[in-house]
């Protein structure tokens, strides 16, 4: 293997873990087997021994990184990769392997604020629950872990502050945007869908599952206020509220509520695209009832 293929050691961490700097001169942690067993510094490391790698993104990142990993013992780090793998592999959530330091991090201190008898409470559980129900699911997993490994059974609010972390990571550094900003929109949107038309949505249908992924973008927009411009067909978008009246009410009704808490004029494309999931999500409702049974609310005077 050539000098590119390699890697030179700045310090070994541990015997798993080391930092060291490329070809490129990036400086990189990196987590192998034995990576690290009797490493000084300037000895190469080959990139087949490298399991994974974690990147920096300044000094006081760097800095962060050593002191956890010099920190928290080995087997939570082994647990985090689990977590990760079983999120990636069972529920297809894409996100780097930079979510494991966090994920490492906060189980650790988990179980040793359970072990101490202290117990947080998640105000915001009921949300994470039906926005983000499969990072919810993952963080359940991770806690069938520490309760396997330690021996210490977290409540369900754990899994929720857990499913925190896979949500940031999937939304990567947007501005202004937080899992507690975004499943309070989701929720109350999807509150209004249910209201509206008396029904309590089925959160296994797969259309109800699309209609939770466009919200989550959908949300996003709103709260970064990066509205688009409308591509929309008018003539569509009246075509399909007039065959659809109780949607469309239910879509306006959305519409004056975001303009109230958020200050932000929906686009006739969000007001179409909205038109159209909740058409889908609700229509097995809608077969059950005529539409004059759904609630056509009015502001009062």
């Amino acid at each position: 293997m050539t000098d590119e293929g390699k890697l030179i050691v700045i310090k070994a961490l541990n015997n798993n873990m080391v930092l060291v700097r490329d070809s490129s001169g990036i400086e990189k942690i990196c987590q192998g087997k034995g990576i690290g067993f009797q490493k000084r510094s300037g000895d190469k490391v080959l990139r087949g021994q490298v399991e994974r790698s974690y990147v920096p993104e300044n000094e006081l990142d760097r800095r962060h990184f050593q002191q956890l990993f010099s920190e928290i013992p080995g087997e939570y780090w082994e647990i985090a990769e689990k977590v990760v793998d079983y999120g990636r592999e069972r529920y297809k959530i894409k996100v780097s392997d930079r979510v494991i330091l966090p994920l490492c991090d906060h189980m650790a201190g988990s179980v040793e604020r359970y072990k101490k008898g202290t117990v947080l409470a998640n105000p915001m559980l009921w949300d994470i629950k039906r926005v983000y129900a499969d990072e919810f699911q993952i963080g359940k997993y991770a806690l069938q872990i520490l309760e396997d490994r330690f021996g210490v059974k977290m409540h369900e609010d754990e899994a929720a502050f857990l499913a925190y972390h896979f949500v940031n990571a999937e939304l990567g550094s947007l501005p202004n945007v937080s899992p507690d900003s975004m499943a309070k929109l989701i929720g109350s949107v999807l509150d209004i869908v249910q209201e509206s038309f008396q029904v309590t949505l089925n959160d296994e249908d797969w259309n109800y599952q699309r209609f939770v992924t466009h919200l989550k973008f959908f949300a996003a927009r709103i709260v970064q206020r990066a509205g688009y411009q409308d591509e929309t067909d008018d003539e569509l978008f009246e075509e399909l509220s007039e065959r659809y009246k109780p949607v469309r009410k239910c879509v306006d009704r959305i519409a004056d509520y975001i303009l109230i808490e958020y200050h932000y004029d929906l686009s006739m494309d969000e007001r179409l695209y909205l038109l159209i999931h909740i058409q889908r999500v609700t229509k097995r409702y809608l077969k059950k009832k005529k539409p004059a049974t759904c609630r056509d609310v009015q502001e009062e005077e």
